[in-house]
């Protein structure tokens, strides 16, 4: 079973923005039968999509995918990534502390993160700590290509 829904809005849009992040997990809830608990997944898209938002008029498309392993949210931003020049120091704890697993790629021209339902407890300390080398990465990606 392959399922994708896609938005596309201007990340300066707070409006856009938050009826996206709503929707998203409205649809993750849906494709896991209201059994798992989002509220971590909430909360990390949430300020992810916020350090976009702050960045100004930049496109950004989200979907949301399920496939045999489960659902995924996808993020394709253009430009470095935003978290990676963010200096908010609340998001940055959430970020580096989080057990979503969260995946960055980025070159000059988008950036694509990619996040995943979080793991059970059993598996958490290794997941932090990907996420965590994840978003030290693109602080170091995005200094790169920093215009």
């Amino acid at each position: 079973m392959y399922v994708k829904v896609q938005w596309s809005i201007d990340s300066a849009d707070a409006y856009s923005v938050a009826s996206v992040r709503r929707r998203v997990i409205e649809e993750v809830r849906r494709l896991e039968d209201g059994a798992a608990d989002l509220f971590a997944l909430e909360i990390v898209l949430g300020e992810l999509l916020a350090a976009e938002m702050e960045r100004g008029h930049w496109s950004l498309a989200v979907s949301v995918e399920r496939d045999i392993a489960g659902p995924t949210i996808h993020l394709y931003a253009q430009g470095p990534p935003a978290i990676g020049v963010d200096k908010n120091e609340f998001r940055r704890a959430i970020l580096l502390g989080t057990r979503v697993p969260l995946t960055i790629e980025a070159s000059s021209q988008g950036t694509h993160m990619v996040l995943r339902m979080p793991p059970e407890a059993s598996g958490e300390a290794m997941f932090r700590s990907r996420a965590s080398e994840t978003y030290k990465r693109a602080q170091e990606i995005s200094r790169r290509y920093t215009y």
